[in-house]
């Protein structure tokens, strides 16, 4: 086992795998002999206390419930499948003694310490951000992948989306990082006025959730096949963008997609790069804070975590909160998002915007998608970790989490259709306050044009099942 282990290792970038071959030393003499013993993932997470608490209750994978280590012909055939499952957990603790002492330190390993800023990000702020302007030279942790790049991070007054038409500094600087700079010598004019003064350049944001930052785990890393060198290459800059793919988003996607093969594959569009592509004076002049399980009540905050003021360029901001006011870790209905607790976020998020903005800027809010279709889509499917052996489908999967009571989304994510569609009658209760809310800031925002984008979302993940 401890080979096995190395080789896994081997295939990670170096700073990932000084802290793997940390938990192989500390894990290793208790897990490769239970592995030599043939005993299950369920059964080695359970005993070491990673999986959930004392119960042992919590099974992925199927239980072979012939095995003589799971049922001896000492043990009654009524014992259930829990209680057998259980008992063997409780006697292998025994064995090797509990709560067991590599366990506890690896799960006080702090990964903070190795990766300085991966977990300092509670801001959505670039962690390479020198001039304090909220642009980074640096791809990753909130760097140019969510932000266009800073050309200049010693200087705050040089940064994308800055109006610079008439700045004569555009005479030999590129003050706005669009790649434009110099004079005509025909016309004394800068090329920045000549090209984009009267163009209607515009930037775009993006605020939102896991589905705006385009969260994606890659499936590779879960097939034992596929693990290689090329496939954990990318492990290291994945991590510090909090799993998300902001360079291929839906809305801020800049990045050639080949690149981060063989992970993802097939073309990319975005609003950005539509925008840029009819308007270079558009270059680099993007912002995704797009955050992990966020809800609408971050909108405000993120509002004013926009890098524009009202001298730059309008801007195209969407506001696209669509799951996590019903989907989040809570196992509860009590903690969704109520109407009224909506309304006042998204209320508020929009005259924040108009007070911030640009005149000439625009707001599209999204609503919550219908995220049924996430179940109705996968649940037969095989997961990546049981494709292998084709036993544990995403039905299997979700039922898992939701049992750790980690699942990052009980409402959709669940085998329970009653809850699925309770949840589905709370999210169209706090989309029908979007209307509401346009018609109730109508006439008092001046800077903004606040539009609801519908059903958009829907259609298009319907769409797309077409292509599945």
């Amino acid at each position: 086992p401890k080979t096995a282990f190395t080789t896994l290792c081997g295939f990670m970038p170096t700073l990932l795998k000084d802290i793997c071959d940390i938990a192989i030393n500390e894990l290793v003499p208790i897990v490769g002999t239970m592995m030599t013993n043939k005993e299950s993932p369920d059964t080695i997470c359970n005993t070491l206390g990673m999986c959930k608490a004392e119960t042992a209750v919590c099974r992925l994978f199927p239980t072979k419930l012939s095995s003589h280590k799971l049922r001896p012909a000492s043990i009654h055939t009524t014992e259930s499948d829990d209680e057998a499952f259980t008992r063997n957990v409780n006697l292998l603790r025994e064995k090797i003694g509990h709560p067991v002492p590599s366990a506890e330190n690896l799960r006080a390993f702090n990964i903070c310490t190795i990766i300085p800023g991966v977990c300092n990000m509670e801001k959505h702020l670039p962690f390479s951000d020198t001039d304090g302007d909220k642009f980074s030279t640096e791809a990753t942790l909130r760097g140019s992948n969510w932000r266009g790049k800073d050309c200049n991070d010693l200087d705050a007054t040089v940064y994308p989306g800055r109006q610079t038409t008439a700045d004569p500094r555009e005479a030999t600087t590129d003050a706005n990082c669009n790649g434009i700079s110099g004079t005509d010598s025909a016309t004394g004019k800068t090329y920045e006025e000549l090209y984009c003064a009267g163009s209607k350049p515009m930037g775009v944001a993006v605020l939102g959730d896991s589905a705006t930052a385009h969260f994606r785990i890659p499936p590779d890393l879960f097939r034992v096949a596929k693990m290689d060198t090329a496939t954990w290459s990318g492990l290291l800059p994945f991590l510090t963008n909090e799993a998300d793919w902001p360079m291929l988003s839906w809305g801020t996607g800049h990045a050639n997609a080949s690149q981060y093969a063989p992970h993802v594959t097939g073309p990319m569009t975005s609003i950005y790069s539509l925008l840029n592509e009819r308007n270079r004076c558009n270059h680099r002049d993007f912002q995704n804070l797009g955050v992990n399980g966020a809800r609408v009540k971050a909108l405000v905050e993120w509002v004013n975590l926009l890098a524009r003021g009202a001298a730059d360029k309008p801007i195209a901001t969407v506001f696209s909160m669509v799951g996590n006011d019903v989907c989040n870790g809570h196992h509860t209905f009590d903690t969704m998002t109520t109407p009224q607790e909506y309304y006042t976020a998204l209320y508020d998020a929009v005259m924040a915007a108009d007070a911030k903005l640009p005149a000439g800027s625009s707001v599209t809010i999204v609503p919550l998608v219908d995220g049924r279709i996430l179940y109705d889509t996968m649940h037969a499917r095989f997961h990546p970790l049981g494709e292998l052996n084709q036993d544990v489908t995403y039905t299997d999967f979700y039922n898992y989490l939701n049992c750790l009571e980690v699942s990052p989304c009980w409402g959709w994510m669940n085998s329970n259709e009653t809850v699925r569609n309770t949840t589905y009658q709370i999210s169209t209760s706090l989309n029908a306050q979007i209307p509401k809310v346009i018609a109730d800031t109508k006439s008092l925002i001046h800077n903004i044009q606040v539009v609801f984008a519908g059903n958009l979302f829907n259609e298009a993940l319907n769409l797309s099942l077409i292509h599945i």
